[in-house]
């Protein structure tokens, strides 16, 4: 490998109960952007609350590195008035369009129907939002996000979305109990602070209020499988791994109850664990980035397609096996 500076790391205790104590888990390499770092990450197990960390980790001066500004998250392909252009990107806007109408339903269950102050926590260019806005309960919702990159909420705003930004665990702007649902979708596990980033979900939620949670489920048939090469530790952006019972724990930290867990599937970290398996077994060959591309899978394409439907089938059949998939999803409820 061509040399690479060093990510300036930092070493940190548990996130959740602050211990210091942790037992090695699993240890891999960043393999889907190239010149980002050749060094090796390890994620650790907490021995007082089981919580898995990323030790050390990226400093935070390094963010700016480790997204690089081709990262998949600003870089979605723009689509018409929020409808996915691509078959691909129509199916996931189903699945998520399907998301947000079931949120929104279980909302009117305790608060009757009206309109949904929704946030999207990173929110990226606002593709979500647009595919939010055109559901069936789009003309309800009030449109809201926050995101750490002024060039990608630049394009959110410009599709009509109100949009902060910065660290959403440290701001400041956003109305304390506004917010009838705030999705965090494969956010959680990238942020320093995941109990603060929960709490300040907590402040910002209004009574009855949901805020839905989607992230790497490390306790599945793939992430043990795969450990080091397994897809949902994108090293080096997820910092904090979860399972049911440490993200039920973190609820009961920040006061929130647990509404509803599930899980679902999600055939990219398959592409990934593939590739980075690979990558690893047969250094400096290209046909793995070719077989199971890391970044150009979000990229229209029958590859693209066949790669996600044949995963997407894969998860749903694990989970009726294991009754788990590579992803968790948990919506927590602020009491009345």
């Amino acid at each position: 490998m061509a040399s690479i500076e060093p990510i300036k790391t930092v070493e940190v205790p548990c996130p959740q109960c602050g211990a210091e104590q942790a037992a090695p888990l699993w240890s891999g390499y960043e393999h889907e952007y190239e010149g980002i770092s050749n060094e090796q990450f390890h994620f650790v197990r907490c021995e007082r609350c089981t919580l898995v960390r990323l030790n050390p980790r990226p400093d935070i001066s390094e963010l700016s590195r480790i997204y690089p500004p081709e990262y998949y998250a600003y870089n979605y392909e723009p689509s018409e008035a929020g409808k996915p252009r691509s078959l691909t990107d129509r199916l996931k806007a189903r699945i998520y369009t399907q998301r947000i109408e079931e949120l929104v339903d279980r909302l009117d269950e305790r608060g009757g129907p009206g309109p949904v102050r929704l946030l999207d926590v990173g929110c990226g260019d606002g593709r979500l939002l647009n595919w939010y806005r055109a559901s069936a309960v789009g003309e309800r919702l009030q449109t809201h996000g926050i995101e750490l990159s002024e060039s990608a909420a630049e394009l959110a705003r410009a599709a009509g979305h109100e949009v902060v930004v910065g660290r959403f665990e440290l701001d400041t702007e956003l109305e304390a109990a506004g917010f009838d649902l705030i999705l965090a979708l494969h956010v959680i596990e990238h942020v320093d602070d995941p109990s603060g980033f929960a709490r300040r979900a907590a402040e910002l939620l209004a009574p009855g209020g949901i805020f839905a949670i989607a992230t790497p489920n490390c306790d599945s048939l793939d992430a043990h499988g795969f450990r080091g090469n397994w897809g949902g530790n994108h090293f080096p952006r997820h910092w904090t791994l979860y399972d049911e019972t440490t993200l039920t724990t973190l609820a009961d930290s920040v006061g929130l109850e647990v509404d509803q867990v599930a899980y679902q599937p999600n055939p990219i970290f398959w592409v990934w664990s593939f590739h980075s398996w690979l990558s690893r077994r047969f250094p400096g060959s290209r046909w793995p980035g070719r077989l199971f591309p890391p970044v150009k899978i979000f990229s229209p394409s029958l590859r693209s397609l066949a790669l996600l439907g044949t995963f997407t089938i894969l998860d749903r059949l694990i989970c009726l096996f294991s009754g788990r998939t590579g992803s968790i999803t948990i919506d927590l409820r602020r009491p009345l």
